[in-house]
């Protein structure tokens, strides 16, 4: 009987063994496990793309402009007067002003002429006139363009066609140009004046560069 017995209890474990689980109970817990987040696919060797980076908000400066030099840069004045002991460019030769503007350039001129040791040359001319534009060929001379940036702070006066500076020109009596005044800077005393006819002279002798270098240089 012991035999039967034991032989008995091991049919119910076996059966026990092989019984499908239950369900869970109502009421019970769902299990908490999550199923992995799927990873997009992404082909061999290849990385996975990510959003670019925005281009920065700030915009490039542009570049400064370069300086201009100040032979080419209008002057304060307005006038062909560009500064205490600048040449003036031939670009500014028949600039156009106002009668403030060669006032306000005048004394700017004997204001640097007076501190260099320097004379203030007023020069009366007009783009039309020919001895005016010879003269200028003249001045542009290396014998004269030397003597007139050593000696002298120039104020040219551009006369129109005789429309322009009428108080200036009957100040200094001026009738016909091209038309030279030296003034002291410090007593504004009249030094020197002449009117010069390179072309339209008639003797026929021709003002040479030298010749006006000397006469400068004499006043």
């Amino acid at each position: 009987m012991k035999i039967l017995g034991t032989v008995a209890l091991g049919v119910v474990l076996l059966l026990a063994c092989t019984r499908p689980a239950k369900d869970h109970p109502a009421g019970s817990a769902p299990s908490t496990a999550q199923p992995a987040a799927e990873v997009p696919a992404t082909a061999p060797g290849t990385l996975a793309s990510t959003p670019a980076a925005a281009p920065s908000a700030t915009p490039t400066p542009s570049p400064s402009p370069s300086a201009t030099p100040a032979s080419e840069t209008p002057s304060a004045s307005g006038s062909a007067y560009v500064g205490c002991g600048e040449p003036i460019p031939h670009a500014r030769l028949w600039d156009e002003t106002t009668e403030a503007e060669v006032l306000d350039a005048i004394a700017s001129a004997k204001t640097c002429a007076a501190q260099n040791k320097r004379r203030l040359l007023l020069e009366f001319v007009a783009p039309w006139c020919a001895d005016c534009q010879e003269m200028a060929k003249l001045d542009e001379t290396p014998v004269v363009s030397a003597m007139l940036q050593k000696r002298f702070e120039r104020v040219r006066i551009n006369v129109g066609k005789w429309d322009r500076h009428e108080a200036l020109r009957k100040n200094f009596e001026v009738r016909a140009l091209a038309t030279y005044i030296i003034i002291d800077p410090k007593t504004s005393k009249l030094l020197a004046k002449t009117t010069l006819e390179p072309i339209t002279k008639k003797s026929g002798k021709k003002l040479t560069a030298e010749a006006w270098a000397s006469w400068l240089q004499t006043h």
